[in-house]
């Protein structure tokens, strides 16, 4: 309940602030939505997976990003995880791609696991992805929410040419959709909604109800599969059907396994598409 009235006190402070300074409202609007709360690995925190893999941090758009690498003979692949999570989450499909002798690559996000940064904007995350595609000739993706948004948003930019395969788990295509939550957690009205919109179309040229997955153009996708949970509670399935109408690939629908899906199925179906 706390948590509920300190974000609609939020709300109302952005909606008295847009009339007094409409820019400095659409900026501070972006940085609450940006800002990471979870999601970040302490340095006294270890993970032995992570460890093994762990390489040195390179330098993108203003933030040092964590890199990890688990050596193989096989296919390139790259691995981004979701919002306010880090690379520790894709523990039980690394162990099964290293059974086959994959080279795999991850990358914490900008201001995940031990990457720097307090703030999180997609174009950046797309940014050292495409930085990673491009340096280690990667030649299949694999992403989990936003970071599957962010590994479509990167395709679009750029044809990305090595990478050959796709695989998106339980990610959302519509932006809209979710600055429609963070609208709806703290109550901002409707000109703080076009003030944010303004702000993020002049930063990226493209607006807020623009900026889609399915809506984007591809030169030389590639193979897609797109995985998804029927009863996911965080992004829901029409999303996922939105991008396979659209966009093309498998649709692989689940039940129960919630919005992570990071269970034995689902590392089994990954493998199957991948071989």
């Amino acid at each position: 309940m706390t948590r509920k009235i300190i974000a609609k006190s939020i709300g109302k402070y952005l909606n008295l602030l847009s009339f007094i300074a409409p820019n400095y409202t659409a900026k501070k609007t972006l940085e609450i939505f940006a800002k990471v709360r979870k999601g970040k690995i302490g340095e006294d925190k270890t993970f032995p997976i992570l460890e093994e893999g762990k390489q040195n941090r390179f330098h993108c758009n203003g933030h040092e990003i964590q890199r990890y690498h688990w050596k193989g003979c096989g296919k390139k692949i790259l691995l981004l995880h979701g919002w306010e999570s880090n690379t520790h989450r894709w523990r039980n499909l690394i162990r099964s791609l290293k059974t086959q002798d994959f080279d795999i690559h991850a990358i914490d996000a900008p201001a995940h696991g031990y990457s720097s940064g307090t703030y999180h904007y997609l174009t950046n995350y797309a940014a050292a992805a495409t930085k990673m595609i491009e340096e280690y000739g990667i030649e299949i993706i694999v992403g989990h929410s936003m970071g599957g948004m962010a590994m479509l948003f990167a395709k679009s930019l750029k044809p990305l040419e090595t990478v050959k395969q796709l695989v998106s788990i339980g990610a959302p295509t519509d932006f809209s959709l979710i600055v429609a939550g963070y609208q709806n957690t703290i109550g901002f009205n409707k000109k703080v909604y076009q003030l944010l919109d303004q702000l993020i179309e002049k930063e990226i040229k493209v607006g807020i109800k623009e900026f889609s997955t399915s809506k984007f153009t591809y030169e030389n996708l590639g193979e897609l599969l797109i995985l998804h949970d029927r009863l996911d509670p965080t992004i829901p399935l029409w999303q996922a059907e939105r991008i396979q109408k659209n966009v093309g690939g498998e649709l692989f629908i689940t039940e129960g396994f919630g919005h992570s899906m990071h269970q034995k199925e689902v590392c089994e179906k990954i493998m199957e598409f991948l071989n």
